[in-house]
């Protein structure tokens, strides 16, 4: 008797646990650390064999000690698993990515998975830099928002494109109502990197969103900013890394209308070879821009993490 009465009690409270809500978009930007999250070596673009549970979970405790939010990329291969993984490592909030809005499977993924954990799921980012590089078209996308919208009422939806995309004003007309912008703000693109002081790229993130916050009334989450840790023949090197997130966590403070995510949690040694870019040196920095290296040893701008 004593044994069923215990089962009914630790049914209910994992029923209690699931059905409660997570933080709204504006309290988890003002008090969540959230870190751009994709698996170690895996790439959301190429497919393949899907992570091992294992390695996400060790992925998931060891980011677990500097962070309590994750931004992730894709739900296909397995992926849509990372919202319950997340809160059983104790995450308090998930923006859940989605690689291929248009791909109706993943996007069913997306949605079964914010369902299923309505505790951590605070946000669905429908693609990234999707229409950049032209992997999908704005009809697709806002058909995804559309069905999305459907099935999930009251969940905020976004997607993530570099931040100019969000200024032209021709190009943000295309783009579906968003409930959060997360745009992708790189210093390093900009034609005037590494003339100017360090810095300035600070300056520049921080003056970005102060745009993106006086143009559009909703808060704003930096996605993608940063500098990588390498190569060092092209100037970059772990400790410029550390510094400039140091200094963009003095500029930029969490609030309920703007926050950033520290970008990102792993080095991909397999994103060179992924980039457009025709410059070799650009392509091999795209391998560096982790918090820690693809072994998981942190790098020094784990240090700078505010406690």
């Amino acid at each position: 008797m004593l044994r069923g009465i215990s089962a009914v009690l630790a049914l209910a409270l994992v029923s209690a646990q699931a059905a409660r809500a997570a933080p709204s978009v504006e309290d988890a930007l003002a008090s969540v650390r959230f870190v751009a999250y994709t698996p170690r070596g895996f790439d959301p673009g190429a497919g393949g064999p899907p992570p091992q549970r294992a390695a996400l979970r060790a992925d998931l405790a060891l980011l677990r000690g500097h962070f309590d939010g994750l931004v992730t990329y894709s739900c296909g291969n397995g992926l849509d698993a990372l919202p319950r993984l997340a809160r059983e490592a104790g995450f308090r909030a998930v923006v859940l990515g989605v690689w291929r809005p248009a791909d109706p499977v993943e996007l069913g993924r997306a949605i079964a998975a914010a369902r299923a954990e309505p505790g951590v799921v605070v946000a669905l980012a429908l693609g990234n830099e999707g229409l950049f590089f032209h992997r999908y078209d704005a009809a697709a996308l806002r058909a995804a928002f559309a069905r999305a919208r459907r099935e999930l009422p009251g969940l905020a939806l976004a997607t993530s494109e570099p931040f100019s995309l969000y200024l032209d004003a021709a190009q943000a007309e295309s783009l579906p109502r968003q409930d959060l912008l997360l745009p992708n703000v790189h210093p390093v693109d900009q034609p005037w990197f590494g003339s100017l002081p360090p810095q300035a790229s600070v300056d520049f993130v921080a003056e970005v969103v102060a745009k993106l916050e006086a143009r559009f009334a909703v808060p704003v989450l930096v996605k993608e900013t940063g500098l990588p840790s390498g190569p060092r023949e092209a100037g970059f090197d772990p400790a410029a890394q550390a510094a400039f997130w140091s200094a963009l966590a003095r500029r930029l403070p969490p609030t309920r209308s703007h926050a950033f995510a520290w970008f990102e949690a792993f080095d991909g040694a397999w994103k060179p070879a992924r980039s457009p870019d025709p410059s070799p040196a650009k392509r091999e920095r795209e391998a560096h821009w982790g918090m820690f290296d693809a072994d998981g040893r942190p790098k020094p701008v784990v240090k700078e993490l505010p406690q």
